[in-house]
């Protein structure tokens, strides 16, 4: 006879959300048991089904830098990631983190949606995207991949980390203006920090 696990032990066992697996249910994608009370109990086979198909996956690797001017930080995070990680597939841009129509990373999620990938790894979480990384987990969680941070960011005071968002974003609409390189650019975002520094 099958064991019948809680939906929260079975999320736990893959990596994924309750709410992944609540939703993998109403698709049919998973096969779940009600109990007399209408609680979900997935069979431990189920949960062994699925972790099979993971582990037959291979992880996907992701690297970027804003401007060709960082060039050798790319190749830093490519270097470490295919070090850790030898013979995975790679995808890379030179694009802002605050666009989400960058060829390499639209590589990386279709490969998720096909379910190809076990987990994407990055050197930086800021990396895959400025803004949005908590909800990318969940879109990747959805189809049983999950993220790897090599070096989670360490925790920083609120203060602190949305100055640095406010400088990302007028970094990203000045050099859409004016270009990234121009002094209009350069001056705009030595009067942000100014003012974020001496408010």
């Amino acid at each position: 006879m099958d064991v019948l696990l809680r939906i929260g032990d079975a999320a736990s066992k893959l990596g994924l959300t309750v709410t992944t697996l609540q939703r993998w249910d109403r698709a049919g994608t998973l096969r779940v048991v009600r109990t007399p009370g209408g609680k979900r109990r997935v069979p431990l086979s189920e949960v062994q089904r699925l972790m099979g198909e993971r582990e037959q996956r291979e992880p996907i690797l992701y690297a970027r830098v804003s401007s060709h001017g960082q060039k050798e930080d790319l190749e830093r995070q490519k270097e470490r990631l295919l070090r850790t990680h030898p013979g995975a597939e790679l995808q890379f841009d030179i694009r802002s983190g605050l666009k989400f129509d960058r060829p390499g990373f639209l590589r990386v999620l279709k490969a998720v949606q096909e379910r190809r990938v076990s987990r994407v790894v990055v050197v930086h979480e800021d990396r895959l995207a400025r803004f949005g990384v908590d909800l990318l987990r969940q879109v990747f969680a959805a189809y049983g991949t999950t993220l790897e941070v090599m070096e989670p960011k360490p925790a920083e005071i609120p203060e602190h980390e949305l100055a640095q968002d406010l400088i990302a974003i007028v970094t990203s609409f000045s050099a859409r203006l004016y270009g990234l390189r121009s002094p209009k650019t350069q001056q705009l975002l030595a009067s942000t920090r100014a003012v974020l520094k001496d408010p």
